[in-house]
């Protein structure tokens, strides 16, 4: 049995991937343990096991304070505060991992991709003491590659050097963007002797995400065929699903279905209040002939969502059970609700909102699994009913969206990620400590010794 020291971000979209890799670890023999702040630890469920550290940094209601901006994005004023929560959530972590995991005497750190700072500590622990080091994107892969656009913009993909050097420029910008994490990220890696190997284009120089991915086992959970080609691609999983279900399914609607087929729809758990767009989705689903089941994550009631008649409206319900049963979904191009769709062979309609999701629409659109509307525009239901017929009668969409699900099917999931990580413990060999500085910055010095690559 190993110890695990796992590191997730304070996000539905996130924890859910990162809980079921947990009890996955613990059904083979392992002791994961998640490590964070009070507000992210107090959402775990009790049958997990956690490690709260840093309560002096992000004491209680101090995250949810500063992530509240995640579900709003309607502002400059909103778009600073989730930079600014960044770059906080990184030093938190680089201040407070390694003493954590050096408690908790863990074999291993597994992060998601999104947090570099858990694994820039990894590597330089790695360095050390041998200590495995896992990177685990739980949404969309954000390994930077120069002819894949950055995971924020809804771009096409583009090979050859004009592709490069669009992408480029923009991942430049990104970089200037998220600056003040850069800086923070380069202040860890300086403190573990970590740099960066000389040729580098100007975009890769800055550090970002990239640096904290692992250099051995860097894994995902999700489809190859919902992502661009890579030169180094993660290796793919599949989606990471629990058998057990956690909320109802369509047991839950069944009183109030009315024979006609379903469409699943959605806005996530952190756009769910927004009315006005569920009701454009609904009202293009019932014009086609179907039965929308709208799951808002607790933010919309009956009263206020302006909802066409037959609609089904819920806070949460199991979407792969609802999946199941659907002919098409509605959603907003969050990677777990695009995945469960094509793993159930449904056909999607994406109305990208915010974060990467405009990013996640143009892969879908690129497997010909679907069809994308603008946020923006006139008329946006008429736009998305539109849509939503093309993809119900392509048999070009119907083949792809089978292709897709056959590949959901074969492949390994958490099988394959607990096979992944016994096989990185097995390998694993301490090395020589490294010489010290006589300068320390609390239990952990600065590396002095042969710099990482």
């Amino acid at each position: 049995m190993a110890t695990l020291a796992l590191v997730t971000l304070p996000l539905s979209g996130h924890l859910r991937p990162m809980l079921a890799t947990a009890r996955a670890l613990r059904a083979a023999g392992h002791q994961p343990v998640i490590i964070g702040p009070a507000d992210l630890t107090a959402r775990v469920p009790n049958d997990v096991e956690t490690r709260t550290v840093g309560v002096t940094d992000l004491g209680p209601g101090r995250l949810d304070t500063i992530c509240e901006c995640l579900s709003r994005m309607g502002s400059l004023s909103d778009v600073r505060q989730m930079f600014s929560a960044v770059a906080i959530l990184s030093k938190f972590y680089l201040d407070n991992l390694p003493d954590a995991v050096e408690d908790l005497q863990a074999s291993a750190i597994l992060h998601d991709q999104l947090e570099p700072a858990a694994g820039i500590v990894a590597r330089g622990l790695a360095m050390r003491s041998g200590l495995a080091h896992i990177s685990l994107a739980c949404a969309l892969p954000m390994n930077r590659d120069p002819s894949v656009p950055p995971p924020f913009m809804g771009w096409r993909y583009r090979r050859g050097r004009f592709g490069a050097w669009l992408n480029g420029g923009y991942y430049n910008v990104v970089n200037w963007l998220l600056s003040e994490q850069g800086r923070i990220l380069e202040a860890g890696a300086e403190r573990f002797g970590l740099l960066k190997k000389p040729g580098l284009e100007d975009w890769q120089r800055a550090w970002s995400v990239d640096d904290g991915l692992s250099r051995t086992t860097d894994l995902a959970q999700g489809l190859a065929s919902l992502d661009f080609p890579r030169e180094r691609p993660p290796t793919y999983l599949g989606p990471f699903r629990e058998a057990e279900r956690h909320y109802p399914g369509l047991d839950a609607i069944a009183m109030e279905r009315d024979g006609r087929p379903l469409a699943f729809i959605s806005l996530g758990t952190l756009m769910g209040g927004r009315s006005p767009v569920l009701a454009a989705m609904a009202r293009a689903a019932t014009a086609r002939g179907l039965q929308p089941v709208v799951v808002h994550g607790g933010r919309l009631n009956a009263e206020t969502a302006a909802m066409p008649r037959g609609t089904i409206l819920r806070d949460f319900l199991d979407q792969r059970d609802i999946l199941s049963e659907a002919e098409a979904a509605i959603i907003h191009g969050g990677y777990n609700s695009t995945t469960d769709a094509v793993a159930a062979g449904v056909p999607v309609v994406t109305v990208p909102q915010a974060f990467e999701q405009g990013a996640i629409a143009a892969r879908v659109e690129r497997a010909g699994l679907g069809r994308t509307v603008g946020l923006f525009g006139p008329s946006l239901s008429q736009r998305i009913q539109l849509a939503l017929g093309d993809v119900l009668s392509s048999k070009a969409v119907a083949q792809a969206v089978r292709r897709t699900r056959f590949e959901a099917m074969a492949a390994p999931g958490l099988g394959g990620l607990v096979a992944a990580v016994d096989g990185v413990l097995s390998d694993r060999t301490p090395t020589q400590p490294l010489r010290e500085n006589v300068h320390q910055s609390g239990r952990w010095p600065m590396l002095i010794g042969q710099p990482a690559e």
